[in-house]
């Protein structure tokens, strides 16, 4: 089975480096995966184990152990659960991390299991290994492997693989209520849709999950190209960059971002306030806001990779940034509000060091939303960082969803 996966695995990363992303525009109905010859990617994977509690310590304890360069580094905000729930599967999200088993199907008739159940988040460049060694410490807990493509439906009865014990049946999936995204190359934060609730995206009472062509409206798209990917992170890092819109979010009760919560497009008419204190006395930084168009985005703005511009502020000095004060920085590009009619958008906010302090930045020519070397929809955002000197990796990274707003 290890070997079997290994080739599988191998031949999905060569269909990822190629470029094949998902069709947005599909549905989850009658569509295949890469390891079958389709065109759903993989964006992440999940390990569950399951069923027997006594031994879910040590299980949870001896993969930890064995994994943890792989983990977040010690001092994470998070240690080494996940900072998102389990309908969270961006491709780049660097780290394993754990989810506690918190739906209980005696609570809640949406759970998907009948049984008690903890899992990892695994980056799909670390899945063969990981499985590998979870069955070698497998003890007295079922294993179940599935690969997150958006499709969850069928990713948890199609593409799922189980472990059982020796004599046993699987306990299989009691309900497909559970499965909120069913759009190909989606997810949510869970934690940040609806911090206090189940692990629905928000959609708990409103959709239909068992249907396959149904998904909930606050899943968004998560899957980043391989090339993209070495730009920003569509997660937090483990310091997160501190932002807040003067605004309630949907489904929140402040404008703080927390990675992945939602905003009305309309209610964002002005940039969120930034703070960051984990910064070099004496340093300067840059902050490149940038936008992800979702499924009912025009074409033009899913071209090029599917990056637009929205905000750059550079020469920020290292007292105004942990103060959130911006006045005596360089607007490198000016706010872009989101655009009510240009459909779901995630937006991505970064945070680099200017290594080698104030920089003459290269601004607009023309006008600053569509003069040709700045078009928002075509934006060089690589170009852009590696021609002023500023590495790939940011210091501090938060995102969040838009979708349109009713309101006028």
């Amino acid at each position: 089975m290890a070997s079997q996966l290994v080739l599988c695995v191998m031949a999905f990363l060569a269909w990822g480096v190629l470029g094949h992303g998902p069709d947005y525009a599909k549905s989850c109905e009658n569509r295949s995966w890469t390891m079958d010859g389709g065109d759903l990617d993989v964006m992440s994977w999940h390990i569950h184990y399951l069923e027997n509690v006594s031994d879910f310590a040590r299980f949870r304890q001896e993969f930890i152990a064995h994994f943890r360069h792989l983990f977040p580094a010690n001092g994470s905000a998070f240690g080494t659960d996940c900072p998102f729930g389990p309908n969270y599967a961006s491709t780049t999200h660097p780290h394993m991390c754990h989810i506690p088993g918190e739906c209980k199907l005696s609570v809640s008739s949406s759970c998907p299991f009948p049984v008690p159940q903890e899992h990892f988040s695994i980056p799909v460049q670390h899945v063969s290994e990981a499985w590998e060694f979870a069955q070698k410490i497998q003890g007295l807990v079922t294993l179940m492997l599935h690969p997150n493509t958006g499709c969850q439906h069928d990713d948890h009865l199609k593409r799922i693989t189980w472990l059982p014990l020796p004599g046993q049946k699987s306990p299989g999936v009691a309900t497909f209520l559970g499965f909120p995204c069913n759009i190909p190359g989606t997810g949510c934060n869970d934690s940040a849709v609806e911090p206090n609730g189940p692990p629905q995206c928000g959609c708990t009472d409103e959709l239909p999950h068992a249907d396959p062509s149904q998904s909930c409206r606050n899943c968004i798209p998560m899957h980043v190209e391989a090339g993209q990917s070495e730009a920003f992170v569509l997660n937090c890092t483990d310091a997160p960059l501190k932002a807040f819109f003067g605004v309630r979010g949907l489904n929140l009760h402040s404008g703080e971002l927390k990675c992945g919560n939602i905003f009305g497009a309309r209610d964002l008419p002005v940039p969120p306030s930034i703070t960051h204190q984990h910064v070099t006395e004496g340093a300067y930084y840059l902050l490149v806001m940038l936008g992800i168009p979702g499924a009912s985005s025009p074409s033009k703005m899913l071209a090029q990779g599917g990056l637009t511009r929205q905000w750059i502020v550079g020469n920020i000095a290292s007292a105004d940034l942990r103060a959130g004060n911006f006045e005596p920085a360089l607007t490198v590009s000016p706010y872009s509000p989101p655009d009510n009619s240009a459909g779901t958008m995630t937006s991505v906010l970064l945070l680099f060091e200017q290594p080698a302090g104030p920089i003459k930045f290269q601004l607009p020519t023309g006008d600053a939303t569509t003069g040709e070397a700045w078009d928002p929809d075509s934006w060089n955002h690589k170009g852009f960082l590696r021609r002023h000197g500023v590495g790939r990796i940011p210091l501090a990274a938060n995102w969040f969803a838009v979708y349109p707003s009713d309101k006028p």
